[in-house]
């Protein structure tokens, strides 16, 4: 061992993988290479990982720019499944994950971030959308606002956020005022979406969007058009403590999804495939980007 210590010896996964029932490590494949939001996740659930003992080995799924398809990348989904990992965590996710699907379905997998993964996985690990969205309604609505519009994300969380925004203006007695525009979560989407809004016979007083960048655009069209609209996000991106945006939003606490997803993932046992949803508290983050309703 000394002999070993002092040439710099370490030990090989790959030698491992094929000398074992599995590589000894625990697999991490993140989606999006660019997301702001699922690194944070990965850094939870990193740690959390470590923290227990375990090996960890990192993958990205996608290297698609913002804006475009994400698309898997399947050297990298075989370079892990070859290491054979002893159990997966997905965190995010792409258009099409069905090349994970052989290995989901050999070792305990958790997904975190996400509600738009087909594969069989022990547990999904995302924000509360339902409290998140009740909250931001319920501080417009202390702000004395009534007529507040949404722009609503894709896929199924766009619809979850949506559905939660529905629910909570309908619990303030708003239903009526209820207002969905379906976009997407980018900046362009956003800033679209609040100029038609604006050039409405009966423009809102705030809007909600499913995700900060959407937020930043509009906030860009409401100050474009020189008017007093409020503006609240979804994500706590970084770009929502920008000195020029000041956003408030609702921030997931990422790193504590991915601590959860972990823990859920250690706690996994093969053939889990029944997915269970843990739903993780979020919080209101006030800042300037929402003040009060003007008459």
């Amino acid at each position: 061992m000394s002999t070993a210590e002092h040439l710099g010896f370490r030990p090989s996964w790959s030698a491992r993988a094929l000398n074992s029932s599995d590589g000894g490590f625990i697999g991490i494949v993140m989606s999006d290479l660019y997301s702001a939001a699922l690194a944070p996740i990965v850094v939870g659930a990193y740690r959390q990982l470590r923290e227990s003992g375990h090996e960890v080995l990192l993958s990205t799924a996608s290297l698609s720019q913002p804006g475009a398809d994400r698309t898997l990348e399947e050297a990298q989904v075989a370079f892990i499944h070859d290491l054979r990992p002893s159990s997966l965590l997905i965190v995010g996710a792409v258009r099409d994950m069905r090349s994970l699907g052989p290995l989901a379905a050999q070792v305990p997998t958790v997904v975190a971030g996400s509600r738009e993964v087909d594969l069989p996985v022990a547990a999904e690990v995302f924000t509360d959308d339902v409290a998140g969205m009740d909250d931001v309604i319920t501080h417009l609505v202390g702000l004395g606002h009534r007529d507040i519009a949404h722009i609503a994300g894709i896929g199924r969380v766009g619809v979850a956020r949506a559905a939660a925004y529905e629910k909570a203006m309908a619990r303030h007695g708003l239903g009526a005022h209820t207002h969905v525009e379906w976009g997407d979560f980018e900046e362009h989407a956003g800033y679209r979406s609040t100029r038609e809004f604006l050039a409405s016979a009966s423009p809102p007083t705030a809007i909600t969007t499913a995700g900060d960048p959407a937020a930043a655009g509009a906030l860009a069209a409401v100050r474009e058009a020189g008017v007093d609209v409020a503006v609240v996000g979804y994500g706590n991106a970084p770009l929502a403590g920008y000195g020029l945006i000041q956003l408030t939003t609702v921030d997931p606490d990422n790193q504590k999804i991915g601590a959860a997803a972990a823990s859920a993932l250690l706690a996994a046992r093969p053939g889990d495939d029944a997915a269970r949803q843990i739903r993780i508290r979020p919080r209101l983050v006030v800042r300037s980007s929402a003040g009060r309703s003007r008459p």
